[in-house]
Parts: C-alpha cells; sequence; structure tokens
C-alpha cells in the first residue's frame, strides 16, 4: 500500500447526482454548515495533519459570509476550555477541531470538565482515511498517532477506533465515528442534537478523505436550523398540565416558599424564566454555587448563596425558614451541597426541576415521588402562564431585607498597607458595573467570590465543581469571542455603560495555560485580566502542605509577558503592579470608568501567600486531608 497522502484543496463546486437529481456539496461543506446552522461561528482547534483537509473548507467564501471563522490556538487542551467558555457564555454549542490522538487526548481533560459541569461542546476529531481503514491490510499498521497492543505489537495491529472508545459513553453524552458517507449527514445531525438535549460535549470522528466526498443537502433543506428548543422533548401537554397544578397548589398553601437557581437552569437557557417568576411572586430566592448570578442578584427578595455547612450563617438561617423549596435545574455534588451538608426546615416540601424528572419529596423521610422523561422547562412556562399571583399566602419573617454583601461582616483592617482577601471582599463589588462578565479561576479568590452579591445581569462563569486549575484564561478566551459573536447575549435590558470582560486568575494557576495570553491579542479580544499573585498554589497550601515546596511556583515578572507573546511596541496592552489597598481602589475607578488606554488590562496584584478567605477555610475543614501514619493490621 502506498503511503497516505492527501487531497488538500477543497473541492469548490455543487454536484447533483445523476440517478436522483438531487444537487449534493462536499461533506467538509455540509459539517460546517451544520456548525452554523447550530448557533456557532467561531470554531477553536490546533491543525494536524488528520484534519488539514477538513480545514481547508474553513475558508469557502458561502461559509465564511454567514461568519464561520477559525480561532487557532497555542494547544488542544486551551482549545478545549475555550470551547467551554464559548458555550458558558452563548449558551450555544463551543466546537473545536483536533488531530488523531495527540491532539484529542491533550483536549480530554478540557472535555472531562465541560461533561461535569453540563457544558455544550462539540470535538470535531480528523482520523485517518476512510479508504484505508477499508484495506485488508491497515488493520496490521501501527499508524502514527495511535499506541500500540500491549503485547506482540509487532504482529498484532492497534486499535484504530481507540479514543473513540474512550470517550463513547464515558465524558461525552453523543460519539460517531464515521464511516459510511451515505450516513454521515444524519450521524452529524445526530450528535449536534443530542448535545443540545443533554448539555454535554459530542463527538464526530471524521475520516481526512470523507471531506472531499459530496452528500445530499437534503437535511439541510428540509432542517434549516438546529437549535436548543427544538431538542427539547416536552412530555404531553396533560402530564405538564397536571404537575404545573401540584406545583401551584404547594405554592398556594406555602407561607415561606423560596426559589433556589441552579446551574442547568442557565444550560437550557431558562434565566430569564425563573427571574420572571421571581419578579411576578416576590419569593426568596437563593442560587448556588455552581448557579450564581443565574438568579439577579440586585433582585428585592435575594436570600444569598445557599450552600450548607460551608455558606455564610444568615443565609442558611434563612433557608432554614422556608417551609417550600421549588429547586430549578438541580446539580447535585459534593461543592454544589456543601459536601452533601444542605439542611430543609423540619417538614419542608421540596420539588427539584431537572431536565429528566421533577421530584416532589420531604427532606428526612422517604416520602418522595418522581415523574420522570419530564424536562422543567416547559413546566416552568406553564408555571409563569397560570400562577395567580393573588393566591400567594407569604408570612416571610418581618423585617428581613435582601441579602448584601455587607452583611457578610469581612473584617478588614482600613490602615492596612497590603491588599488582603478580606480588603478584596469588601472592595470588589465596587469594581463591578452592571452587565460585567466575570470569569473566576479554581484557586482561592473563587472562594471570596461567591458569597458576593454582584450588580444586575452581571454573568459570573467560574468551574465550581471540576475545579481544574488554569481552565479559565483560555476560557475567558472563549467568552470574550463569543462576546463578539453575539455581543450583549446576556443581558435582558439596555445598560449605561459596555459589558467588560473580567478574569480573575491565580498567578500558579496560570502558569499551567499562560501561551494563551497571545490569543486575546491575535483575536483582539477586550479583557481585564486581574492577576492575584500568592507566590503559588494557595488553594493547595490550605489543605495540605503550607510551606512545602510542591506547592511553590517560579517567580515571573507578569508584566512582561504580553511583550513575548506579540505586543511588541505595547500598543494593545497596559500592565500595572499592585502592592497596596490605595493602588488597587485608584486602578479599579479608572478601570470601572473605562479609563483605560488599551483593550487589553493586567494588572498583577500581590497578596500574602498564607492569606486565605473565610470560605475556602470553611471548605478544608469539611473536606479535611490530613497526613496519617501507616495503618497497622
Amino acid at each position: 500500500m502506498p503511503p497516505i497522502t492527501y487531497d488538500l484543496e477543497p473541492t469548490n463546486f455543487q454536484f447533483v447526482d445523476p440517478k436522483t437529481g438531487q444537487r449534493q456539496i462536499p461533506f467538509g461543506e455540509y459539517l460546517f454548515q451544520r456548525v452554523l446552522d447550530a448557533g456557532t461561528n467561531s470554531i477553536f482547534g490546533v491543525p494536524g495533519d488528520f484534519n488539514l483537509p477538513l480545514l481547508e473548507y474553513l475558508y469557502e467564501p458561502q461559509l465564511v459570509k454567514q461568519g464561520l471563522r477559525w480561532i487557532g490556538n497555542c494547544n488542544e487542551l486551551n482549545a478545549a476550555y475555550a470551547a467551554d467558555g464559548y458555550s458558558r457564555y452563548s449558551n450555544k454549542i463551543g466546537c473545536l477541531i483536533t488531530t488523531y490522538g495527540v491532539g484529542e487526548l491533550s483536549a480530554m481533560n478540557g472535555i472531562a470538565g465541560a461533561f461535569a459541569e453540563g457544558c455544550k461542546v462539540l470535538h470535531i476529531v480528523g482520523v485517518a482515511r476512510s479508504a484505508d481503514s477499508r484495506c485488508k491490510e491497515f488493520s496490521q499498521r501501527n499508524l502514527h498517532h495511535l499506541v500500540p497492543q500491549l503485547h506482540d505489537a509487532n504482529f498484532k495491529g492497534p486499535n484504530h477506533k481507540v479514543y473513540y472508545d474512550m470517550v463513547k459513553d464515558r465524558v461525552c453524552c453523543s460519539a460517531e465515528y464515521l464511516e459510511d458517507i451515505n450516513l454521515a449527514c444524519d450521524q452529524v445531525d445526530k450528535v449536534i442534537r443530542d448535545i443540545y438535549k443533554f448539555s454535554k460535549p459530542g463527538y464526530i470522528f471524521v475520516p481526512a478523505d470523507f471531506v472531499n466526498l459530496t452528500v445530499p443537502v437534503t437535511n439541510l433543506l428540509n432542517t434549516p436550523s438546529i437549535t436548543l428548543q427544538d431538542c427539547i422533548e416536552p412530555a404531553p401537554a396533560s402530564v405538564v398540565k397536571d404537575l404545573t397544578s401540584m406545583i401551584l397548589e404547594a405554592v398556594y398553601n406555602s407561607t415561606t416558599p423560596a426559589i433556589v437557581g441552579d446551574v442547568l437552569t442557565d444550560r437550557y437557557g431558562a434565566n430569564d424564566l425563573l427571574n420572571e417568576l421571581i419578579k411576578i411572586t416576590g419569593m426568596w430566592n437563593f442560587s448556588t454555587v455552581s448557579g450564581k448570578t443565574i438568579i439577579d442578584e440586585s433582585n428585592p427578595t435575594y436570600m444569598g448563596l445557599y450552600n450548607g455547612e460551608e455558606g455564610p450563617t444568615v443565609v442558611k438561617n434563612r433557608f432554614m425558614e422556608c417551609d417550600l423549596v421549588l429547586h430549578f435545574g438541580v446539580e447535585i455534588n459534593e461543592v454544589n451541597s456543601g459536601h452533601y451538608t444542605t439542611q430543609y426546615k423540619p417538614g419542608c416540601q421540596l420539588i427539584e426541576f431537572h431536565p429528566t424528572y421533577i421530584r416532589f419529596s420531604i427532606p428526612g423521610t422517604t416520602k418522595q415521588e418522581i415523574f420522570k422523561d419530564v424536562h422543567f422547562l416547559p413546566i416552568l412556562k406553564e408555571i409563569l402562564q397560570t400562577i395567580d399571583a393573588t393566591k400567594l399566602n407569604k408570612q416571610y419573617p418581618p423585617n428581613v431585607k435582601a441579602f448584601r454583601t455587607a452583611e457578610l461582616e469581612f473584617h478588614h483592617d482600613p490602615n492596612a498597607k497590603i491588599v488582603t482577601q478580606t480588603f478584596i471582599q469588601n472592595k470588589f463589588c465596587d469594581y463591578i458595573n452592571p452587565g460585567d462578565v466575570i470569569v473566576c479561576e479554581t484557586g482561592s479568590v473563587q472562594f471570596a467570590m461567591r458569597d458576593l452579591v454582584f450588580p444586575s445581569q452581571v454573568k459570573y462563569i467560574s468551574q465550581g465543581f471540576f475545579l481544574s486549575i488554569g481552565m479559565a484564561l483560555p476560557a475567558a478566551l472563549g467568552v470574550g469571542i463569543a462576546m463578539q459573536d453575539f455581543p450583549d447575549a446576556h443581558l435582558n435590558g439596555k445598560l449605561s455603560s459596555k459589558p467588560r470582560l473580567i478574569l480573575l486568575e491565580g498567578d500558579g494557576a496560570a502558569q499551567m495555560t499562560i501561551q494563551e495570553l497571545t490569543s486575546f491579542i491575535r483575536f483582539d479580544v477586550p479583557v481585564e485580566i486581574v492577576l492575584w499573585n500568592n507566590n503559588g498554589y494557595t488553594i493547595e497550601r490550605a489543605i495540605l502542605g503550607p510551606t512545602r515546596s510542591y506547592n511553590d511556583v517560579m517567580p515571573w515578572d507578569w508584566t512582561k509577558l504580553f511583550a513575548a507573546f506579540g505586543d511588541f511596541g505595547s500598543k494593545s496592552t497596559t500592565n500595572t503592579i499592585v502592592e497596596t489597598p490605595d493602588e488597587f481602589t485608584q486602578k479599579m475607578t479608572e478601570l470601572k470608568e473605562g479609563k483605560k488606554q488599551t483593550s487589553i488590562e493586567l494588572l498583577e496584584v500581590k497578596l500574602e501567600t498564607l492569606d486565605y478567605p473565610k470560605q475556602l477555610k470553611h471548605m478544608v475543614e469539611s473536606a479535611k486531608v490530613k497526613k496519617v501514619g501507616a495503618m497497622k493490621i
């Protein structure tokens, strides 16, 4: 068999099948048209030998005219993080393209994080030519980018679909390895629909020679778009009405009802609906760690972020007053539940709204009723259409006002000469404008942020459960690209100032994915980067080894990075070192008022190495990792 070669140029024509008279186009064009039809404009990734023929179709004039563009990343892991961020902001599909094996494996951690946190990501992988794989000899070939057999690799060929086997039913909701061009279009459409249906990543493995083969345009004509709403399968109307009646009966009988806004509310595009329900009813409302800013935290009945025993006492006390909890977009995990310390008022009725079920229960008892295969979105819409606010019987404790940051009582020494976590918690909200977009890294400051009450229409993005250090920087790139593609998509009203993209980054985490800073310059993504320099992995120091060398990182001169990464004349970037509270306050005021001179601003804020926010201390006590001696048997 001759060595593998590729036809790198697209076919650039439309073909009419002489037998059927049906118009056909190259499959590469079909695939990208389907990405556009699903609402996605920008595609992240890294070129590689097996995906190069596909990447050529990015430049087809009819696709470019619709807004398709390539966002090349520094590595595949960063591309996956960026696609995740793109989806988190836009609530559409973040798409990345990698090559066989070496590329897709590099991206897998980012895909796993998207899976764990319910983000819609399409991973397209270029694989070996189908023409080759159908040859008898091919099965015995140890193809480059593949791992060989553990035993007798010189006599037994590898599993050419080993990476497909790794991800299918593990870190994705849908995976299709294309092997028959006659089925390929339907397989592509299925993966896209599944991504929207399950709000999880999906994979399409594309043979290098498939991209120039022609396919019919039937699907494009019959279904010109694929949206999130198209992919939600509602329960029968009678079931929706019956469940809505049960829910409203509970609401009308409650004297202290509460609404909890959780992460899946956002993933299924229900934020505005939930906030409208809060506005109509005036019910007390709480957010979760993963659901922060899904509920407008400036609303007059916002009672704070409830996180079990790891949250503020004042919030816990208010939550424990509630005799009915409507938990929308529920996601149960260790972090979101405060290490499973969630408690309810005795006798409280809990109604959980999930994409696959509605559950009625009395926590602490065996009493429950689950209605499966019912998506919460049609139920929420029906509640809004039928609720009668005059029938509410609210009798909340008197003199309880909306929760505000000041109630957290962060005790900061006003004479301190250094920036501390308590100073940040006291002052940070003054720096935020309504409608700003905040991307927060996994780290100590992530814990400092979560209980703060942000202004109206702020969108807060953080990997609150999977907690992969280094994710936020490339994710912020994806968010910024999405803000270019879908300006003000997170807003539901006009603002007096333009939304800013703000990245809260740690020095240790940044060193993991730092090269993607260059892409902010390359693709002209405005961003304010607040880099908290606390000399290494402070979040890990809080858990174990506060002075151990394994929690140290090499000190960098952060303010010189942009010069190395492409802004040679400092035309696009500004760098500032902040060491005192006064310097931080002054710089915050400048940025808040829009006085910056460049599109990319880096603030290196010096912090003490062992300065932890109290929320992090509470978490550590709940999940203590201790050094123990050898166990005696």
